[in-house]
């Protein structure tokens, strides 16, 4: 019979381990305990409860709030070090830092002409394969897929396969050139197949696809059959379309098939695609909203079309089969803004603008990246007082959407966004007051000169001083708000913050809160947030529990005893 197989070492066992190496100073074994049982508390896990694995860390890692631990950058970054340091000695297989790899000559010589950025993203590669004994000349596509599992195994840093990445393109960029005798590397295979490109289906299909999509975004006032799309939602139509045809082509049938739209939305063929894409799980809502959003765009193309009533009639059916009606938020965002109920994390959010102007304002020449955090400032002060669409913040505009007050004076920012921009045809139009207003016009005077490149008039621009980009405004708020507070907040979730504010001190306000969010319904608030009224019940409730006991205990307590009495009864 074989022997079972070991327990998984766990951050407990390495500090069994490291209490036990009586080599190594008594300091210094109570400092890796200490920064061991730190990291745990953080997470907030018991160090047994951790497996003592390098990838499991770094998923911790990624998602531990240090800020709202009241610990400092530097504080965190000795942390998990030292917590490096002792896995290592434990002998757990760990890649502590890039700058403690050695290089071999070979490599050294190779560094010597680069710049210092392609040496930074090089270091930890060059000295991998140094370790390795891999010269330069030897290094292939097979060395790089080797260096990222290696990465992914044993690096606690966040974003390993970013990391192997950029090692990668360096390369490319800065050593294979002028016919040196080195591999180029061509980009990794995505682990996930990507949907099938327009130019993999007939060409027929694609220029019926330019033809629908031009009327659908076309605006005439005098026909009373078409009502236009916007370009956002065109789009939105035209991936989810591939998507399906994608599915369709993996079930069995051949992309030659689809030479036109009628044999795009083929009500058979659109259930073929929905059957590979369920693959045998579950009609969750997840995969009605997928499959939705597929249908929805099938019903406007044969609207488009009309020419087939039967056809009509089917995918009617197919859409009553997976229609999805969103209710309350998704679990993730619901356990997000829930977190940021909680005192320290919504006291780190709302104080964050304040804290970076403050910081901020007696610098008169700031740097790139002085003037991009200010900005991420403004953009989540923005959000906090007019809760809009990410959309809407993006495009914010100095010559139309946004009125500052009156050079040289002091004074409140009107944001005005007309209906035709919003998604919904709700018009958003507020005041700042003085306190964001006070960031903006710091954020315009000093800080937005230092980004603006051109002519641009958005308020929000790139590093390359051109307009910033919905998805790249996104991204970095989101890193900014993990970097600076120790949240994951993403625009959008601005939104349901307000919300949840706003009704956690109006209970049942819903009429506020949909204009609030420029709802144009307010069953729409009601449908998204009616969960609040519940935990308001809950808490009201508890509050009269405890009520009750206090003043039964208060009315014991005051109650005559008869301990001490003399007399009684039986005398």
């Amino acid at each position: 019979m074989p022997a079972p197989d070991a327990p998984a070492l766990t951050l407990a066992g390495v500090e069994d381990l490291i209490m036990a190496k009586h080599d190594l100073p008594i300091q210094t074994r109570r400092e890796m305990r200490s920064r061991i049982e730190c990291f745990a508390r953080v997470c907030n896990r018991n160090p047994a409860d951790i497996i003592a694995d390098p990838a499991i860390i770094r998923a911790l890692a990624d998602k531990a709030s240090w800020q709202l631990a009241g610990h400092s950058k530097a504080y965190w970054a000795n942390v998990m070090s030292i917590l490096r340091r002792a896995l290592s000695i434990a002998g757990v297989r760990v890649q502590r830092q890039r700058r403690n790899f050695k290089l071999d000559a070979s490599w050294e010589a190779l560094f010597a002409p680069l710049l210092r950025r392609d040496r930074d993203d090089l270091h930890r590669f060059a000295g991998w394969c140094s370790t390795l004994g891999i010269e330069p000349t030897a290094v292939d596509a097979q060395t790089f897929e080797r260096f990222l599992a290696f990465c992914e195994e044993c690096m606690t840093q966040r974003n390993p396969r970013e990391r192997a990445h950029v090692a990668r393109r360096a390369w490319n960029r800065a050593i294979v050139c002028g016919g040196a005798p080195y591999t180029s590397i061509p980009a990794p295979v995505p682990a996930r197949k990507a949907a099938m490109r327009w130019p993999d289906f007939p060409h027929s299909l694609g220029k019926e696809i330019d033809v629908w999509r031009a009327r659908a975004v076309a605006d005439n006032d005098f026909d009373d059959d078409h009502k236009p799309i916007k370009p956002i939602t065109a789009d939105n139509y035209e991936t989810r379309l591939r998507v399906m045809l994608s599915a369709a082509v993996a079930s069995g049938v051949t992309a030659s098939h689809f030479v036109s739209l009628d044999r795009a939305i083929e009500p058979d063929l659109i259930k073929r695609a929905f059957g590979h894409l369920r693959g045998g799980n579950e009609l969750d809502d997840r995969l009605k909203q997928n499959l939705h959003s597929m249908i929805i765009a099938c019903l406007h193309i044969d609207r488009y079309l009309g020419n087939d009533p039967e056809r009509r009639v089917a995918l009617s059916k197919l859409e009553k089969k997976v229609r999805f009606v969103a209710r309350g938020m998704t679990p993730k965002n619901n356990e997000r803004v829930t977190a940021l109920m909680q005192p320290r994390a919504r006291q780190a959010l709302l104080k964050l603008p304040q804290r970076v102007f403050d910081e901020l304002k007696d610098v008169t020449k700031p740097t790139v990246r002085q003037a991009q955090r200010m900005q991420y400032a403004l953009q989540l002060d923005i959000l906090l007082h007019l809760p809009m669409r990410l959309r809407n913040l993006t495009e914010l505009d100095l010559a139309s959407t946004i009125a500052p007050p009156i050079a040289g004076t002091a004074g409140r920012w009107r944001i005005s966004i007309p209906k035709d921009d919003v998604k919904n045809k709700v018009a958003v139009d507020g005041e700042l007051i003085e306190r964001p207003s006070a960031i903006a016009t710091r954020f315009l005077e000093v800080h937005r000169p230092v980004l603006a490149k051109g002519h641009s008039t958005r308020l929000f621009l790139g590093q390359s001083g051109k307009a910033k980009g919905g998805k790249s405004l996104s991204k970095d708020l989101v890193q900014f708000l993990k970097r600076e507070a120790g949240v994951i907040v993403n625009p959008h979730l601005m939104r349901h913050l307000a919300a949840h504010l706003w009704l956690a001190a109006h209970p049942g306000d819903y009429a506020t809160a949909s204009k609030l969010l420029g709802h144009k319904k307010i069953e729409t608030t009601i449908r998204f947030y009616a969960g609040l009224e519940t935990e308001h019940a809950v808490a009201t409730y508890s509050a009269l529990v405890e009520q009750l006991y206090e003043d039964q205990k208060n009315a014991g307590s005051a109650s005559p005893g008869t301990k001490g009495k003399k007399g009684g009864a039986g005398k």
